[in-house]
C-alpha cells in the first residue's frame, strides 16, 4: 500500500492542483476542513450512536468505542439513527465552506455548485465483509463525469481504522462495468493489478478529493472496538450537469423521514437550507444507462 501523495502544499496553485489530480485521479489535502466543525459534527453523531445503545457503556463519547453488534447501513435499527443524523444543519453546511469552495473553483476555473446530498457511513468494526468494495462514483452520481467527490473523516483515521483508499491512475480507463457485491451501494467492480492502491491515515479536517471515474473502496477497520464515521458529498462547476436525484437528500426513497421538509424544518430560515433554490438555474437531467 503506498501512501496518499499530499497534495496540501499545492492549494494556492490550482494549476498544479488540476495536473495532479489528472495524473492520480484524487487529491489528498490536511486540515482543509474547520477541525472544530468536524469535530463538533463528531461529537453530535456520536451522541445518535450513544443514545441508540451503539457505544460502550462508560466509555468517553469522543472515542466513539463500541461492544455492540454490527449495525449496517439500511437496517431497520440504523433508519431512526441516521435520519437524525440527516437532520443536523452542521451535516449538511460542512460542504458549503468557503476554502473548500475556493479549491473547487480553481480546479473547475469556474464558480461550483455543492450537490444538495450527503452522505455518511457508520462503520462498525468486525464487519468488514460489509465493507464498500472498489467502485467509481460516476454509476451512482451520474450527470458530469467531472464531478469531483469530498470524502472526509469526521475525527481522526489511523490507518488501522481503515478509511478510504484510491487506486491511483483508475479514472484513466473509463467507465467500469461493475457487477453485485455485498456492502454499501450494491456493486463493486474488477481492479487493474497493474495499478497501485494509496491510502494513509487521516486526521480531523483532512479531505480526500477524487474523480468520479476514479476506483476508490473503504479500508478494513482492523480495531474491535471502534466506530469510524465520515462523510462524504460532491461538486461540479456551474457549467456542468448532475442529475436530478442528487437534489434530494440521502435515502430520500425511504419516504417522508427522508424528504427535506422533514429534515430541515428545525432550521428552515439558515442560509443551508435549500440554498440551491437561491442559486443560478441548475444544469439536470434525467440519468442514463452507462453507455447509453
Amino acid at each position: 500500500m503506498h501512501p496518499f501523495t499530499d497534495s496540501t502544499d499545492l492549494i494556492d496553485d490550482p494549476q498544479a492542483l488540476r495536473k495532479q489530480i489528472r495524473k492520480d485521479g484524487y487529491l489528498f489535502l490536511r486540515g482543509i476542513l474547520p477541525t472544530d466543525e468536524v469535530l463538533s459534527l463528531r461529537k453530535q453523531a456520536l451522541e445518535l450512536c450513544r443514545d441508540a445503545g451503539w457505544l460502550r457503556e462508560g466509555s468517553e463519547l469522543m472515542d466513539g468505542l463500541t461492544d455492540h453488534d454490527p449495525v449496517r447501513e439500511g437496517d431497520e435499527e440504523w433508519v431512526p439513527v441516521y435520519a437524525k443524523l440527516q437532520a443536523l444543519e452542521e451535516f449538511h453546511k460542512l460542504k458549503l465552506n468557503v476554502g473548500i469552495h475556493s479549491i473547487m473553483e480553481g480546479l473547475f476555473e469556474e464558480p461550483v455548485f455543492a450537490l444538495p446530498m450527503t452522505i455518511s457511513r457508520m462503520a462498525f468494526p468486525n464487519d468488514n465483509q460489509n465493507g464498500t468494495q472498489p467502485h467509481q462514483d460516476w454509476l451512482y452520481v451520474g450527470g458530469s463525469t467531472e464531478t469531483i467527490s469530498c470524502w472526509a473523516p469526521l475525527g481522526d483515521v489511523p490507518e488501522e481504522v481503515g478509511g478510504l483508499r484510491i487506486l491511483a491512475g483508475s479514472h484513466k480507463a473509463g467507465f467500469l462495468k461493475p457487477h453485485s457485491a455485498p456492502g454499501p451501494g450494491g456493486n463493486a467492480i474488477d481492479v487493474d493489478p497493474e495499478l497501485e492502491w494509496h491510502q494513509s491515515g487521516y486526521m480531523a479536517g483532512d479531505v480526500l478529493l477524487f474523480k468520479a471515474l476514479t476506483v476508490h473502496a473503504a479500508a478494513e477497520n482492523l480495531t474491535t472496538d471502534r466506530l469510524r464515521i465520515s462523510i462524504d458529498f460532491r461538486y461540479t462547476g456551474e457549467s456542468h450537469t448532475i442529475t436530478e436525484m442528487w437534489l434530494k437528500p440521502h435515502y430520500s426513497w425511504l419516504g417522508p423521514d427522508f424528504m427535506w421538509d422533514a429534515l430541515d424544518k428545525d432550521w428552515r430560515d439558515s442560509p443551508t437550507a435549500r440554498y440551491w433554490e437561491r442559486l443560478p438555474k441548475i444544469r439536470v437531467h434525467q440519468p442514463q444507462q452507462p453507455g447509453s
